[in-house]
């Protein structure tokens, strides 16, 4: 089946529309890390639930689907949401807020694979990804990244943050700076990512 390009866009600005961001009613006690690797065809996920602050690992949970979508830069959610999908499902905790490894509503239609997957599932998300967009009306005032004249997201070290869904920016850059152990990305990505990644091998 050929991937409609266009209907895709269409599908992100009408998610964009459903966005909600307000803040959270307290501070989160689980956050949940998101990432998927690729190997062979299929996508490879792993869901990593912490502890907040303390990121004591409480819950690892894998799965895995096959790839029908290319890689179309800031359309990669419709190649991700199949394994995130299964993921969710596998999840036994609830976590208060997720992490994508990806932007949120810093993105040209408003609905980068943390807001895909936050607006979809109704669910707190945060993006945080570690490349930067050319968007046009884009500039970088001090830490901000700011889209014809509203701010998006935040610079917090090496990586963009954004709001995915049901937080504030606010949240977004309080609860990762909080999660970053000396790696590039806050722990719950770290860990997911690495997990991912190990288990696309292991599926080679």
């Amino acid at each position: 089946m050929i991937f409609d390009v266009g209907r895709a866009m269409e599908a992100q600005r009408r998610l964009a529309e459903m966005v909600v961001e307000e803040g959270l009613a307290g501070e989160p006690k689980r956050v949940c890390g998101l990432d998927v690797a690729y190997s062979g065809g299929r996508g490879f996920g792993a869901a990593v639930v912490l502890s907040y602050p303390k990121l004591e690992v409480l819950e690892v949970e894998t799965a895995e689907a096959d790839v029908s979508v290319p890689y179309i830069p800031t359309l990669l959610a419709f190649r991700e949401m199949p394994v995130l999908f299964r993921l969710v499902r596998k999840i036994k905790m609830d976590p208060d807020v997720y992490m994508v490894d990806g932007h949120g509503v810093y993105h040209p239609r408003r609905c980068g694979l943390a807001t895909h997957f936050g607006v979809v599932f109704k669910l707190p998300t945060i993006g945080v990804a570690k490349g930067r967009l050319n968007m046009k009306g884009s500039e970088i005032i001090g830490d901000s990244i700011v889209v014809n004249g509203r701010a998006l997201g935040r610079i917090l070290g090496r990586v963009y943050i954004s709001v995915g869904n049901r937080v504030t920016l606010e949240d977004c850059v309080r609860i990762v700076s909080r999660c970053i152990r000396g790696h590039r990305v806050p722990e719950p990505l770290f860990l997911a990512h690495r997990i991912s990644k190990e288990v696309a091998m292991l599926g080679e």
